[in-house]
């Protein structure tokens, strides 16, 4: 992917185009049309279906009835993923939202992240690890306790055998 984006950035160069676009402060964006300016939704779109139709093709080719096929999606479909990803991967959510450009927080966890099954078992097992750590602590304490009344106990039996002495 990222050799993908160099040569883009190379072409780019090689052919005289430059972003020519300012969007929230960001400039100089890679997927630009040949006057510089961002590619719209649509465009990116539809250049996505040729590829994935492109791709399709060749694996029915290959592999016949047995080919793995490329889904549809779109770039709305691989923002939802990257966010779910950052989310996913433990980044900070200030920053995701922020990447995402959201307006706030809820934005960002409430709609474009998704619960795959993977991360809620991982979740669930990083969950049901603390919480045996915390049995056993609680565990270790409530014996180093027993122990501490077992000790008093038998120094309030000393000093009693030594006051009746």
């Amino acid at each position: 992917m990222k050799e993908a984006l160099i040569r883009e950035r190379k072409y780019q160069e090689y052919n005289g185009i430059a972003c020519k676009q300012e969007v929230d402060g960001y400039t100089d964006f890679i997927f630009i049309n040949r006057f510089g300016n961002c590619q719209h939704q649509g465009t990116l779109n539809k250049a996505l279906r040729r590829i994935i139709r492109d791709c399709n093709d060749l694996q029915l080719e290959k592999d016949g009835k047995n080919a793995v096929l490329l889904p549809n999606f779109s770039c709305h479909s691989l923002r939802h993923t990257f966010v779910t990803r950052l989310i996913e991967a433990g980044v900070a959510v200030p920053v995701t939202q922020q990447l995402a450009g959201h307006s706030s927080s809820d934005v960002t966890l409430d709609i474009y992240t998704t619960v795959t099954d993977e991360f809620m078992e991982r979740e669930f097992d990083g969950f049901q690890v603390k919480m045996k750590h915390q049995d056993e602590e609680w565990r270790r304490r409530m014996m180093e306790r027993k122990q501490d009344a077992r000790e008093n106990e038998i120094q309030v039996l000393d000093d009693k055998n030594n006051d009746t002495e």
